[in-house]
């Protein structure tokens, strides 16, 4: 009584550990070759390190973090920063905005406060082992894509800037430890990229 419940194609990949496919209803029986060059992956930052989690960055001035999501094109990037590059904002995608206080002036403070913003950036905090100065501020977009790569201002606390700032056509004072990066990949020959690993339409 119903023909199209017999007339419905799956997609099966040879090595389900590397890819999985699913065939829309307008698929057709055959065999694709999918090669897959780069993944998509979302930027890291890291800051410089600090002596401790909890100890106040600044004088305590309020400060305006803002962040921008965009393209970094051209020059090189060398050991995390680089020189030569320009920097354009996705206009898809708008700046966020995180407030610094003497309440929250701390690695442990500053992280919170980006989190609670919900800007599309994920803070953390690592100890890299050192001796001293050990304790770093990690941020890493929370989508992946080439257009997501950030660049961070400050107005108010010096300290804070120094720490944040973060300009790839310009000064840099954090290190880049992943890039912001497209899915490159070819279906039966045919070149794609996309800002994810979940590649719909093709």
């Amino acid at each position: 009584n119903t023909p199209s419940k017999f007339q419905a194609y799956t997609a099966q990949a040879t090595d389900s550990s590397i890819l999985s496919a699913t065939a829309a209803a307008t698929a057709t029986a055959g065999t694709v070759s999918v090669q897959v060059d780069k993944l998509a992956q979302a930027q890291v930052l890291s800051t410089l390190g600090q002596s401790g989690v909890t100890d106040a960055i600044g004088s305590g001035t309020t400060t305006t973090l803002t962040f921008q999501f965009g393209t970094i094109t051209g020059g090189t990037l060398s050991n995390g920063t680089y020189s030569g590059a320009t920097f354009t904002q996705d206009p898809g995608t708008s700046s966020g905005t995180v407030t610094i206080t003497n309440k929250n002036n701390s690695l442990t403070g500053i992280r919170d406060a980006i989190n609670a913003a919900n800007i599309g950036v994920k803070a953390s905090i690592i100890n890299d082992g050192s001796a001293t100065n050990g304790y770093r501020l990690v941020l890493q977009a929370t989508g992946s894509g080439a257009n997501r790569s950030m660049k961070i201002t400050s107005s108010g606390d010096a300290a804070i800037g120094t720490l944040l700032g973060e300009d790839p056509a310009g000064t840099q004072h954090l290190t880049q430890s992943q890039l912001a990066q497209n899915a490159s990949l070819s279906v039966n020959g045919i070149a794609l990229t996309s800002a994810s690993n979940t590649v719909t339409g093709a």
